[in-house]
């Protein structure tokens, strides 16, 4: 007697027992047969369905790197004539036409024309941007106006927006979830388990009689099938892949599914101020000379000089500021050993002087914080309204000037914070900006002073970080039961410390490149909505797989009861093993359907709204507080 594979199901394998053909009826021996072939069409169909909600996750990257061009159209600098070269082989600072329809072969600035230009598959965003010169267009964007638009590049293909998303969705693909390697895990333990019981169950009844082994036999293959672990091996990775793509669909690149689990458990989110909670486009507001021995376009010069070489926020608002006042720099005049001063500011060298632009933390460091007390009640004064206070001095004669910069709030900032203290989030405000900037921010989204922690260098910054996460070593979450974990928004080079010592870092799209390759979620279009969305995503996804194992294990039991009673025949086991299967895939599939996507966007829309009715509520009421009490009347 042996024992012969009839049919493989994905997770297990199918017997017969092929030695004991005399002793079961023929027709019972055609019976098994033709459920063992119905139950394989149905796994067809059950892996029909899981290559299709593959492919079904998988069209965002190729929407992407569809977006990839093969070829750019490059100006002449000496003729203007079109030459058409290889988009690999573009260099930096060329000239390139984007006519209506083409896309952008590289990262670049618009130096001639005004169009609209489509980044819907790069940042989510559906409706088009008009793009001015002057302005940044990145690779793989689409010219759909009826301008053509000359950029200058501003880096290589290779170095571009759409090449760094790409190797970004791939770093995601390959990185998966705790929880899928715990199933798979327990997948290859479990199943030589099942096949062992299944092979004992097959023979060993056989030399108690041939009626005791006909029953044992047909149950043995019963268990085989009811046991397989198929609804969890594919429904995990696919609910995943799921959450995944929906994400990458509206700009949201999460680096793998241990990422996607870990939002779903975030307790505390730290946001840093400059560039994340604001806009990160400052606007000079206030420039006083100080002593004299300046004059403000004097200053403006050494700021402009100063400020060129760095790329902070604030130095493009500086050089930009000294333009709009008719400041124009010479070819000689440059900064020499150019130093930046994290969290302070810069030094340089200009016309044989030792300059120094920063905060007053730099100043007093270096020991020129010495002002009259006019400009320091200024300073004060800026600060409370929410501006950013520098000064600008050398080495030598101290502080030759003040001056004010404001950044503007983020139109979602304020409803998005209230979002994440609707859900029991915690949340903190990061800042190397002064008192009085921090707290004027942190009052306009909704913050207690309590949560605002202001003057800190990067390295305070990481130090705080990890104040918060403990000295627990183990932090990885698991399904049922993840620690209160740290998530850190960001944009700068100063955060890439704190978002890579968070338990998950987010990145700002627009941000330092630095913070994008440090971090494990990207916004591409640097829109804080976002980041609720893709919460709410890990959220779901953790519920959809508690579902699926729940549901499993369930069906699973009862099938396995059942045939302990002799209650469960050959086709039932089949359907209630293809059924789960279908279920649970299908279950991890509606992460891409458009009503899970609708809801999870519903009750964002529901939070945002809810505020602005509050915030009406309390203008209201302001409004009525205003009224003397002589002026009411009792009608």
């Amino acid at each position: 007697m042996g024992i012969s594979p009839v049919c493989r199901n994905r997770g297990g394998i199918l017997w017969t027992a092929s030695g004991c053909s005399k002793s079961i009826p023929d027709s019972a021996s055609v019976s098994v047969r033709c459920k063992l072939h119905d139950g394989n069409c149905c796994a067809g169909f059950t892996e029909w369905l899981e290559a299709r909600a593959t492919k079904k996750a998988r069209r965002a990257l190729k929407e992407i790197l569809s977006l990839r061009p093969d070829y750019a159209n490059v100006i002449d600098p000496a003729t203007g004539d079109i030459i058409i070269v290889p988009a690999a082989n573009l260099p930096v600072g060329c000239r390139v036409s984007v006519r209506t329809g083409d896309k952008v072969p590289a990262d670049g600035v618009v130096v001639e024309g005004t169009s609209t230009v489509d980044e819907s598959s790069l940042t989510g965003e559906a409706r088009p941007v008009e793009k001015h010169p002057g302005e940044q267009v990145s690779s793989g964007s689409i010219n759909v106006g009826s301008t053509q638009l000359v950029i200058r590049t501003s880096s290589t293909v290779g170095d571009s927006a759409l090449s760094r998303l790409i190797e970004l969705i791939e770093e995601a693909q390959a990185n998966g979830s705790e929880t899928e390697k715990l199933v798979d895990a327990f997948a290859k333990k479990y199943t030589p388990f099942v096949l062992i019981i299944a092979f004992c169950l097959c023979t060993v009844p056989w030399f108690f009689g041939e009626e005791v082994g006909r029953y044992w036999s047909l149950n043995g293959l019963i268990f085989i099938i009811i046991a397989c672990p198929c609804a969890l091996t594919i429904s995990t990775p696919v609910t995943y892949s799921a959450g995944l793509a929906a994400t990458a669909k509206r700009g949201i690149i999460i680096k793998g599914g241990s990422h996607l689990e870990c939002l779903g458990h975030v307790k505390t989110v730290v946001l840093d101020k400059t560039g994340t909670l604001t806009t990160g486009r400052f606007s000079l507001s206030h420039l006083e000379p100080v002593g004299g021995s300046k004059s403000r376009k004097e200053i403006m010069r050494l700021l402009a000089i100063m400020e060129a070489p760095s790329s902070h926020p604030l130095s493009a608002c500086l050089v930009s500021a000294a333009k709009d006042e008719g400041v124009v720099l010479s070819a000689t005049d440059c900064a020499l050993q150019h130093t930046i001063l994290k969290g302070e500011g810069v030094t340089a060298t200009v016309d044989d002087e030792r300059l120094y632009v920063g905060n007053a933390r730099l100043f007093r460091r270096i020991g020129m914080y010495n002002i009259p007390k006019q400009y320091t009640d200024w300073a004060a004064e800026w600060s409370d309204e929410g501006g950013t206070v520098g000064y600008v001095g050398i080495e030598g004669k101290g502080i030759i000037g003040i001056y004010c910069v404001r950044d503007t709030i983020r139109e979602e900032a304020p409803s998005v914070v209230s979002a994440l203290h609707q859900s029991g989030i915690e949340v903190i405000m990061l800042t190397g900006d002064g008192q009085g900037a921090a707290r004027s921010v942190g009052n306009q989204v909704g913050l207690d002073e309590s949560c605002i922690q202001s003057q800190l260098l990067p390295e305070d910054k990481l130090q705080y970080v990890s104040s918060l996460k403990g000295s627990s070593t183990d932090r990885q979450p698991s399904l049922y039961g993840g620690r209160n974990l740290i998530l850190m928004v960001g944009d700068g080079v100063n955060d890439a410390p704190a978002l890579t010592v968070a338990d998950i870092g987010v990145a700002m799209g627009e941000g330092a490149a630095l913070a994008v390759e440090m971090s494990d979620v990207t916004l591409m279009d640097s829109n804080l909505t976002k980041l609720l969305f893709s919460m709410d995503i890990g959220a779901k996804v953790i519920t959809t797989v508690k579902e699926n194992i729940a549901f499993s294990i369930v069906v699973n039991l009862i099938a396995i009861v059942l045939t302990c009673f002799g209650k469960m025949t050959l086709l039932w086991a089949i359907v209630s093993d293809v059924g789960t299967m279908l279920l649970v895939t299908l279950n991890g599939m509606k992460l891409l359907s458009p009503r899970t996507i609708a809801a999870i966007e519903r009750k964002q829309d529901g939070v945002a709204l809810s505020r602005t009715k509050r915030e009406k509520d309390g203008q209201r009421y302001d409004n009525l507080n205003e009224v003397g009490s002589g002026d009411l009347e009792l009608v």
